[in-house]
């Protein structure tokens, strides 16, 4: 197991495919935390007793989330920051341990594979590659249009020349 999350040796382009499959699989402890954080919240804006739903009113609920609704498309901004106000520093240590590993796969993982197509400069790559990525999820998060079009693609690029290029290696050991 070891082996998996460390930094060394090279991966084939079929277990590059495998790998990053296996990233996501690891972000699930974080997609459910999220929901875990998301609905303890709207919960306690309703102040529902989840311990015996049977005495809570279904029709009292439904139009609990009617109005909510009708109130957070009125003022999205204020119910956003009283969302992002209600977390504790058990949610924050939650968040970011859960999602660590899959980071850190990830990142072993993209590693792996530039040490099997670019051996002699994989580290510059690598924080080439990194530096990439990070810029361009703050592009496409902070901008629309054309701009965000092209960096989506060239990442596109990225990817399917990792995937498909072959190696020099024979036997990869990672």
């Amino acid at each position: 197991m070891k082996n998996f999350f460390s930094f060394a040796g090279s991966i084939s382009g079929t277990s590059f495919l495998l790998r990053i499959l296996f990233t996501m699989i690891l972000s699930i402890p974080l997609i459910i935390a999220l929901i875990s954080k998301w609905t303890s919240y709207f919960i306690t804006l309703g102040n529902f007793d989840v311990s015996d739903p049977s005495l809570e009113n279904q029709m009292a609920i439904q139009a609990f989330g009617d109005e909510l609704a009708q109130k957070i498309a009125d003022n999205p901004e204020f119910y956003l920051n009283d969302f992002l106000n209600s977390f504790t520093f058990g949610w924050i240590l939650l968040f970011i341990f859960s999602v660590i590993p899959a980071i850190w796969f990830g990142l072993a993982t993209l590693y792996k594979r530039v040490s099997a197509l670019f051996f002699d400069q994989r580290k510059q790559i690598f924080l080439a590659l990194v530096l990439f990525d990070i810029v361009s999820r703050y592009i496409v998060l902070s901008n629309s249009g054309i701009l965000t079009t092209i960096v989506s693609l060239v990442g596109i690029l990225i990817f399917v020349f990792l995937l498909l290029n072959n190696s020099k290696f024979e036997n990869h050991e990672g």
